[in-house]
Formats: C-alpha cells, sequence, structure tokens
C-alpha cells in the first residue's frame, strides 16, 4: 500500500490555500479548503507535534470529542505548531473578508460576522487547548493507534496521555447566524501513555551499620512488666526468686494527630454545542471585535 505524507508546516505557504466549492446543509454551510501543491489540488493535511490528550473522549451525537492541550515533550515544536494555528486563522479571517459576499448572509440590518478561534482558552494549559472531532461514518473514519502501532477503540483512548495527530483541514463552516469557524478532521491519532518516573536509588553504605542494634517497638501490655522488689531500690543485692510480675500504674503518653486535608483540584470544561451534520461546530460567542472594512469580525475566546 502507497502511504501519503503530510505536509510540512514549516514549508505551507498560506498563500496557497484555495477554496473550491461549498457545500449546503440545513442549518450549515461548509467552504472547503485544499491547497494549491505545484498546480495539483491536494487535501491540506499536516501533522502535529506530540501533544498531550486531556480526558477520555466525549461521545455528541455521531461523533466524540477529545480534547488536547498545546504542551508536549519538545517546547519549540510545540511554540512552531502554536504560530502557525495563529496564522492559518489569520489567512481564514483575512479570506472572509475577501468572500463576505458569496459566503456570509449579510444585509443592511446584519453586518458582522463572528469567528470561533482555533485555540481555546484554558485555566490548566496557559498556551490553550484544541477540541476535536472522532469520526466515524460511511465515507470516513478517524483511525486511532497505541504507541503508533495497536488499532484501538475509542473505549480504549487513555487520559493524561501523549497523542500525535496527523489533521486534515478540511473546511470552513459558517452557521444561519453567520458565525463561523475551521473544521479539522483528524485522519490519524496515535495515543502514547505518560512514562512513569522511576527513581533508581540504593542505600550508602555506612560503617556504623554494625554497632547499631535495632530494637523494634514492644506493644504496651500489663502482663509483660516485671516489678523489683525494694530490697534492689536499696542497694541490697537482688534475690532473683523474690521476682514477681505484676502492674503498676503505667501511663501513655497523649500523641496528638494531625488531621491532612487533601485540596480538591477543579477543572473546568468549556461546554460548546456542535453540530452532529456536515461535520462542523458551533458555540456562542463574545470577545474583541475585528473590523474587516465594513465588516465587524467578533472573535469569540469560547
Amino acid at each position: 500500500m502507497n502511504y501519503l505524507e503530510p505536509f510540512n508546516i514549516s514549508q505551507i505557504d498560506f498563500n496557497k490555500i484555495v477554496y473550491p466549492k461549498s457545500k449546503n446543509g440545513n442549518t450549515k454551510k461548509l467552504i472547503l479548503i485544499k491547497y494549491n501543491d505545484k498546480s495539483k489540488l491536494k487535501n491540506f493535511v499536516f501533522q502535529t507535534p506530540t501533544l498531550l490528550n486531556i480526558h477520555k473522549p466525549e461521545f455528541n451525537g455521531n461523533y466524540a470529542d477529545i480534547e488536547i492541550g498545546l504542551v508536549g515533550k519538545e517546547t519549540n515544536k510545540v511554540k512552531k505548531f502554536i504560530n502557525f494555528l495563529n496564522e492559518l486563522e489569520n489567512k481564514i479571517k483575512l479570506d472572509a473578508q475577501l468572500h463576505a459576499v458569496n459566503w456570509f448572509n449579510l444585509d443592511n440590518d446584519n453586518q458582522t460576522i463572528n469567528f470561533q478561534k482555533i485555540i481555546r482558552e484554558s485555566d490548566e494549559h496557559s498556551q490553550g487547548t484544541m477540541k476535536l472531532k472522532i469520526i466515524k461514518n460511511y465515507d470516513f473514519e478517524t483511525i486511532l493507534q497505541l504507541n503508533n502501532n495497536k488499532r484501538i477503540g475509542l473505549d480504549n483512548i487513555p487520559n493524561d496521555s501523549w497523542c500525535k495527530m496527523i489533521l486534515e483541514c478540511f473546511g470552513i463552516w459558517i452557521n444561519s447566524n453567520n458565525d463561523f469557524g475551521v473544521f479539522f478532521r483528524p485522519i490519524l491519532i496515535s495515543f502514547t501513555p505518560k512514562e512513569k518516573q522511576v527513581y533508581n536509588y540504593k542505600f550508602l553504605e555506612d560503617s556504623d551499620d554494625d554497632n547499631n542494634v535495632d530494637i523494634p517497638d514492644t506493644e504496651m501490655n500489663e502482663n509483660i512488666f516485671m516489678k523489683i522488689e525494694s530490697q534492689q531500690l536499696n542497694n541490697k543485692p537482688l534475690n532473683d526468686t523474690t521476682s514477681q510480675l505484676e502492674y503498676n500504674d503505667i501511663q501513655n503518653n497523649n500523641v496528638s494527630q494531625i488531621e491532612l486535608n487533601d485540596e480538591n483540584l477543579l477543572n473546568i470544561h468549556i461546554d460548546t454545542k456542535y453540530s452532529s451534520d456536515s461535520e462542523t461546530e458551533e458555540s456562542e460567542y463574545d470577545g474583541q471585535a475585528i473590523v474587516f472594512n465594513n465588516i465587524d469580525v467578533e472573535t469569540s475566546n469560547n
């Protein structure tokens, strides 16, 4: 079998992104995205660095959502990937200005289009996260692997694990309210459980070990104490035959107890609505406004 290779993000020319056609659904429109590579239109497919899969997948209709933290083993590669996503976002917003009349439902009463950011803000991950849909339908299925080898199902995806992905920048989704964003279609995702930290320590050689006597703690029991008769207290020789066993006012010291309270960490999850048709997604929007000529483009942080 011949395998295709994804584009290297460091070699992508954003001016070669083209929009050959659009598809209309019941409530949404999808603007397809292709990449012009040497005068041939190809799928806009690229590879991510190793990133962090945060949670188990969440089922949403015909899809399953996963949230990817933009943190990885190699900091420089993650930074380059974040820059790539930001440049792609700027390109999409610029092209939305150029094609606004054909893409959006604009009139005298509605001149605003709302863009959903690719990178989502996160309280836990300072560089943000991405949400992706794992797809399985009649004409496409996301391939899931463990350790880049064994194929697995959705139930076997490990949470809090590393993952590397091949993504397709498939299209731009637009709904009837002129909300729009980029739809990424995961082609291949390989998960790798995090390595456990192993501490390989050994004891130091101690020359004093032979001189130490290990005396284990003895249970405090009234039946094992022997009282010495008064003749010993008077410095008289102890008659071995006069000793007797009895309990004599043994008091235990009070031991203070320290109560430890565990601090619970609250994971804040952004609940975003997704569509199960046309493989698109949508959410509520707020945030800063970006002006495209006479068109206001509001950027959502959700």
